[in-house]
């Protein structure tokens, strides 16, 4: 389809639309696949958006539930053309939490305001930490709405609805070796402005990794389990790298030290820590690191030719979804994360997840758990230490906190399925198909939204109202001195 331009919007003529979806390009992660009945377009000649750039591709077709459900963290929202039919289901659809290492992002589906619960940046000092809920409830000062969220375990990556890019984070748990993607290794709790814009981000312990709307990967941060690519083992990288040898990239994805990148090829590619066979077989004296990107088919001989729909990643441990709705794992199984007997002296280089009642919807893997969403209600595997697998707060000292098993987690409304989950190092998330979202697991760095700071929390709803009423109430408690100057 043509577009036709005007001197602040792009306009999609209604013939190329009829009772269709669209996605936008590799920013369909971003606008989502838009469902637009006739009646929608009745009395209207063209679809009309504004706050938009140019995007290389239009691509017209029905999205499956699998397609809406493992959607990456980039969010799907239509907030971003206010001058174009509204879409209710596609706001209650849109990615709203996101979990980073101990810290919670929430994004509001209609004004696109980011909230964090818990402690990662905004100038909370771990040493002196101020009291009260206010210290653990904020608003992501950004200069605009956020229309893409990328959450790690000690910083967080956003790009805004005019295509600016920022970051924030680091601090105690994990200095600055460049992952911020602003140049330098210096200390940035509030938002500042990347380097390079991105479309995409992966976003791990001390690392990051971004899709440009090109397909080209950039990455930067730590390199010493080779999470560059570059072939080096380089412990810093405050400037960003340019991945070779893939082709043009669609989707990146990883976990703490390990990455991967789906080509437009087809074919899914891997690179980084593999210590604990997270990336594939360690064989032949490979090494533990993979320094530059290798075909996960060649690295893992029973993905070769496999469709894979989404990988996530933990510490030590890989997650994968293939098209026919079986898991796969691979990696460390010490907590039972990949549905393994943690006992095994010998577990297989990778391995399916049984016990499921059926295909699976979508993934997300924690530290040592893992959350797998089937027929909209939510299993889990891995360690329950703080409740980040059942759902039913901390468990007595004396139980095996190892579980194995899939087990369905606890206080999630069975009426309202599940289309998105998240997981921290020891918490967990669901959203569900209404937008309502859910938290549970180790609550004691203020990632669940309960200012008793529970060690292990039930599952509980999180209401975004009341969360932007808090962080409203909390206005001045502790605020950056300049972050005008910084955004």
């Amino acid at each position: 389809p043509k577009w036709l331009r005007t001197s602040k919007h792009w306009i999609l003529p209604r013939p190329a639309m009829g009772n269709a979806t669209c996605s936008f390009g590799h920013a369909r992660h971003f606008f989502g696949r838009v469902a637009l009945p006739r009646s929608a377009w009745s009395g209207h000649s063209a679809l009309l958006l504004t706050g938009l750039s140019l995007y290389p591709s239009l691509r017209v077709s029905a999205p499956s539930a699998a397609e809406l459900a493992t959607s990456s963290s980039e969010g799907a929202t239509a907030s971003d053309a206010p001058d174009a039919p509204a879409c209710e289901a596609c706001f209650r659809k849109s990615a709203r939490v996101f979990c980073g290492g101990e810290h919670t992002l929430l994004r509001d589906p209609h004004t696109l305001e980011v909230y964090q619960l818990g402690a990662c940046g905004l100038g909370f000092d771990h040493d002196y930490p101020a009291s009260g809920p206010s210290a653990y409830c904020r608003k992501v000062p950004l200069s605009g709405p956020a229309q893409s969220v990328f959450a790690g375990y000690y910083h967080n990556l956003f790009k805004l609805t005019g295509g600016r890019c920022f970051a924030y984070g680091c601090g105690r748990q994990a200095p600055n070796d460049g992952q911020l993607m602003n140049g330098t290794d210096a200390e940035d709790t509030f938002p500042t402005a990347t380097t390079t814009r991105f479309a995409e981000a992966s976003v791990g312990g001390h690392h990051s990794v971004c899709r440009t709307m090109s397909g080209e990967v950039w990455n930067c941060g730590a390199g010493w389990q080779g999470q560059m690519g570059d072939g080096g083992l380089q412990y810093k990288n405050t400037a960003p790298k340019r991945l070779s040898g893939v082709p043009r990239i669609e989707k990146v994805a990883g976990g703490y030290y390990h990455n991967a990148a789906l080509g437009e090829d087809g074919e899914w590619y891997a690179w980084g820590c593999n210590e604990q066979g997270q990336l594939g077989p360690r064989l032949d004296g490979r090494e533990a690191q993979i320094k530059s990107p290798v075909r996960l088919g060649d690295a893992v001989p029973e993905l070769k030719g496999v469709p894979i729909s989404a990988f996530d990643g933990g510490y030590g441990h890989s997650v994968i979804l293939l098209g026919d709705g079986r898991i796969l794992t691979m990696g460390n199984h010490s907590e039972g994360q990949r549905g393994l007997d943690p006992e095994l002296d010998e577990a297989p280089s990778i391995s399916e997840v049984s016990g499921l009642p059926g295909p699976a919807e979508a993934i997300a893997g924690g530290n040592h758990h893992t959350l797998i969403v089937v027929g909209g209600r939510v299993f889990a595997v891995g360690s329950d230490e703080f409740g980040q697998v059942g759902g039913r707060g901390e468990p007595p000292e004396e139980h095996d906190q190892r579980r194995w098993q899939p087990q369905l987690v606890e206080g999630l409304p069975p009426d309202d399925p599940v289309v998105r989950v998240s997981a921290g190092i020891c918490h967990s998330a669901a959203q569900t198909a209404s937008g309502r979202v859910f938290l549970w697991g180790c609550g004691s760095n203020g990632q669940l939204g309960d200012s008793s700071l529970p060690a292990g929390g039930a599952t509980r709803e999180v209401v975004l109202n009341a969360i932007a009423q808090q962080c409203r109430a909390a206005i001045g408690a502790i605020a950056d001195p300049t972050p005008v100057a910084r955004i």
